[in-house]
């Protein structure tokens, strides 16, 4: 087996610093934040580190040494919906995914928390995400853009892997052996079976995990319970370990909050981007895409605004759903400042895996096509993008009609158009249909019995005969031609067989050849 731990360090303070942009309107970047509880600071971003503010601080201390210091009473159960969320995220690299330790929710809220994080069996997809080195800059790639700072180790125990995370960055450990030896050097305070008993142990000697082998084992499960050896026994691969799989949640419904009011676009841009992370997150875990999505605005006066997105064909990736909702919210003015975001979907269906061959597919085409549609519906509405449909009339002005394009068709084989479709073969006995049709036909002058448009126009084929109508009493009796005239210009124009009373036949114009 081959385990990734993932640690989450500063995640109460990456719940709430998530956000917000790395830097203000103004430029000047970010109020300092710290996270604390009733008396101490716990967490300390990297602005207020720099002017000595840290864990451990009381917060009169801390607001006396810098006092634009941004103080946030911590929410566990924020930190264990976050790692809830991340968890849902990793199921898309592994099935195997669980926790290490408790969540963080269970710890008081007036000490440290316990550290967070996720393991992963990760043996098993090596091959399928191109190696070790790719899959885990897939990983960091992502929780970047959630916004989460991380430690990651790699080692063949998930709770040997899980103390090397927490240790140090970037380790990888391949074979017990070289595991062992990485672990004897740990400090005991990673353990968490030994901080109930730390300033004990530490008064005896044992400081790191190798100093607990100088001492009796059955002296030390006497004094300080079984589960300390045990811990170190499961770390080295002497114990087996076991593990609750976290499974991925059936719906998604995803909410950030905002540290301050905002009023303008650009900043909720960037708070959407993550959900839409997570979003795409718990889509890839389900192998599944959606249709669209509603992002709730919630302004400060308490109302709210929806903003619904829909895509031509289903998808689920993060850059596709976020330059969808980009090209919506240009120009949206808000009508009051906005302070929590909510997403949520609907239609979710699953998505076939991507074709292997190297050529061009009638899906890719489609696809493409599809990302062209949302940014024009995204951009211009979605009921002023419209789509054309033949009816089976001979009539010209009602031979078609549009309606507003919910969804892509199915692609697959087409059938031949017909003789009122661009590229379609006339069928015998009919005259080729131009593309370019007047709303009305225009009426033409007659000279010497000849049709005249600028200049005289010349019959070139026809005529075809179209007498329908009669069963909504839009009665047509024409005799449709081909003309041309002296510029070589080619129109589409008929002659009436009959007319209404006190009217006399005539010319008329219906097109224009390209």
């Amino acid at each position: 087996m081959l385990w990734l731990a993932l640690h989450f360090p500063d995640l109460p303070l990456d719940v709430f610093e998530r956000a917000r942009p790395s830097s203000d309107v103004d430029g000047l970047g970010p109020a300092p934040l710290a996270i604390c509880d009733r008396l101490d600071i716990l967490f300390a971003d990297p602005r207020a580190r720099s002017t000595g503010v840290g864990p451990g601080m009381r917060r009169a201390s801390a607001l006396a040494l810098l006092p634009g210091l941004r103080l946030i009473e911590r929410d566990p159960a924020r930190e264990r919906a976050a790692l809830d969320s991340l968890g849902g995220w990793a199921l898309q690299f592994t099935p195997s995914v669980t926790f290490p330790e408790p969540p963080p929710a269970q710890a008081a809220r007036s000490t440290m928390p316990a550290p967070a994080g996720l393991l992963l069996e990760i043996e098993p997809s090596l091959r399928l995400f191109g190696g070790l080195p790719a899959l885990l800059a897939r990983i960091r790639a992502g929780l970047e853009l959630f916004g989460y700072r991380s430690a990651f180790a790699v080692a063949p125990t998930a709770t040997g892997a899980w103390l090397l995370a927490r240790h140090r960055d970037g380790i990888q450990i391949r074979t017990h052996e070289s595991l062992r030896r990485q672990l004897d050097s740990l400090p005991i305070s990673l353990l968490a079976a030994a901080r109930a008993h730390l300033s004990t142990l530490e008064s005896i000697g044992v400081h790191r995990l190798a100093d607990l082998d100088a001492l009796p084992r059955a002296g030390l499960g006497r004094r300080f319970g079984p589960a300390l050896i045990e811990e170190v026994d499961r770390a080295r691969g002497l114990l087996p370990e076991a593990h609750a799989w976290l499974q991925a949640p059936a719906e998604f419904s995803g909410r950030l909050e905002l540290l301050a009011r905002v009023t303008g676009t650009e900043p909720l841009l960037f708070a959407a981007r993550r959900l839409l992370g997570e979003l795409a997150a718990w889509l890839a875990a389900r192998q599944a895409a959606v249709r669209g999505f509603i992002l709730g605005l919630r302004h400060d006066d308490g109302s709210d605004t929806p903003i619904e997105i829909r895509l031509a064909d289903p998808g689920r990736e993060v850059d596709r759903l976020f330059g969808v909702l980009r090209e919506r919210l240009a120009g949206f003015r808000l009508r009051a400042p906005v302070d929590v975001l909510e997403l949520g979907c609907a239609e979710i269906l699953p998505l076939p895996g991507d074709s292997a061959s190297l050529l061009p597919s009638a899906a890719s085409a489609q696809h493409g096509f599809g990302l062209l549609l949302e940014r024009l519906q995204a951009r211009l509405g979605r009921e002023r993008v419209r789509r054309l449909h033949l009816v089976t009339d001979h009539r010209p002005e009602v031979a078609w009609r549009s309606s507003m394009l919910e969804r892509l068709p199915d692609a697959g084989p087409r059938s031949t158009p017909g003789p009122g479709v661009p590229g379609g073969v006339a069928e015998p006995g009919t005259l080729p249909r131009p593309l370019w049709l007047l709303p009305d036909p225009l009426r033409l002058r007659e000279r010497n019995d000849q049709p005249w448009w600028g200049t005289p126009l010349a019959l070139l084929a026809g005529p075809e005969r179209i007498e329908t109508g009669w069963w909504d009493q839009s009665l047509v009796q024409r005799d449709y031609f081909i003309a041309e005239d002296a510029h070589h210009v080619l129109y589409w124009i008929y002659r009436e067989r009959t007319a209404p009373a006190g009217a006399s036949p005539g010319w008329f114009m219906q097109g224009r050849f390209g």
